[in-house]
This record gives C-alpha cells, sequence and structure tokens, in this order.
C-alpha cells in the first residue's frame, strides 16, 4: 500500500503569485521524485516575521526537501534532474515577486548543521508529507 499523500495550504501571509509558485513546485517534485518525503517551509515567512515585498531587500521564501535516501550528496548525484524540475515551475511563475530558494537533504539530515535542524524543527510549516518523516521532524 502506498503512503498517503498530504499536501498542505500554503500560508496566506504570502502573496498569491509566490503561494502558486511554491504549490507548483512541490506538485512538480512530488510528481517528478517519488521519493520526495516532505517539503517544510522554514525562515523568516514560516515565522511570519519576512520583509515585505515593498523593501529594498523583501525576503525570499525557504523551502526544504526531504528525500527517501540515505544519500547525503543528493544534491550532487541528482541535482541535474532536481534543478530542472525546479525550473520548470520557476518558468511557469515569472510574476512571483519573492525569490523562492530549495535545499535538499535525504531523510537522515546528515548534510545539515543540527542547530539548523533544530530551527526548521522550531519554525518550520509542513506543506507536504508522503511516508514516514525523518525522526527530528516526525514529533
Amino acid at each position: 500500500m502506498k503512503p498517503l499523500k498530504i499536501q498542505k495550504d500554503i500560508p496566506i501571509w504570502l502573496d498569491r503569485a509566490t503561494r502558486a509558485l511554491v504549490g507548483d513546485i512541490i506538485g512538480l517534485l512530488s510528481e517528478r521524485h517519488p521519493d520526495l518525503l516532505a517539503v517544510i517551509l522554514y525562515g523568516s515567512v514560516a515565522r511570519h516575521e519576512e520583509r515585505p515585498l515593498g523593501a529594498f531587500n523583501p525576503s525570499d521564501v525557504d523551502l526544504l526537501a526531504v528525500f527517501d535516501t540515505d544519500d547525503s550528496l543528493l544534491d550532487v548525484h541528482q541535482g541535474d534532474s532536481l534543478s530542472h524540475t525546479l525550473g520548470l515551475a520557476y518558468i511557469r511563475h515569472l510574476d512571483a515577486p519573492r525569490e523562492v530558494k530549495v535545499m535538499f537533504a535525504s531523510r537522515s539530515l546528515q548534510e545539515w548543521d543540527p542547530t539548523f535542524i533544530t530551527s526548521v524543527m522550531r519554525d518550520g510549516i509542513l506543506l507536504y508529507t508522503c511516508g514516514s518523516l525523518p525522526a527530528p521532524f516526525a514529533a
């Protein structure tokens, strides 16, 4: 039996065009990369402390995409394919006023500093899940 895929609402405090881009990124990653376990929004937007669009340097949107692999070099071994997938979403949403940055992680999270993982655990918003989350995010 396949795990249930759950996609949650993207926070309404993001503008419509950026929400559409984030939704498309999640949709394309989940369609083209069946080993996608989760997508977590983190950083200032997740905390709703983002700099406004009218600011000199508005906040970007930070996403962490977690994959069902132990390969801590995921971005090296699958980087071309993942970048291509993201590129498809970016091209379709050139009107999105906020930059969306996606970081990639294995289920072990070994490639990331524990302080970063703690920050994502504390402030992150789970936008998509399929299957069991890595231990730090399962609680």
